[in-house]
């Protein structure tokens, strides 16, 4: 099983410094609970724009970090904004767990 967190490429761009590094964790953290919030509240039947934005800047965030799994899941569910609310929700929810694992083994790290 591989991490949830492909850390080469930010290691690369912080050169190993594991204050910034901590910085961009929490700033992560952060971003993403908002970004989780908005689709949440935006888990409505048909077209939704909220729940496209939150999901394509968690999708952003996401691959930046190097959580390509976490990444993966936000663009199906920015692709599929327009989908029924139950499907919404079963995205969301595959997203809430990939990010979990992805803040445990980032908080794990430090």
């Amino acid at each position: 099983m591989s991490d949830p967190v492909n850390l080469t490429n930010l290691r690369e761009m912080t050169d190993g410094d594991v204050e910034m590094e901590k910085m961009l964790f929490d700033e992560f953290f952060s971003s993403s609970e908002e970004c989780i919030v908005g689709m949440e509240n935006s888990c409505v039947d048909g077209e939704n724009e909220g729940f496209r934005t939150s999901a394509h800047a968690l999708k952003g965030t996401s691959i930046n970090l190097g959580a390509d799994k976490l990444g993966e899941l936000c663009k199906e569910a920015q692709e599929k904004y327009d989908a029924p609310a139950a499907e919404k929700q079963t995205m969301l929810e595959g997203i809430k767990a990939e990010y979990q694992k992805v803040k445990d083994f980032l908080e794990a790290i430090y």
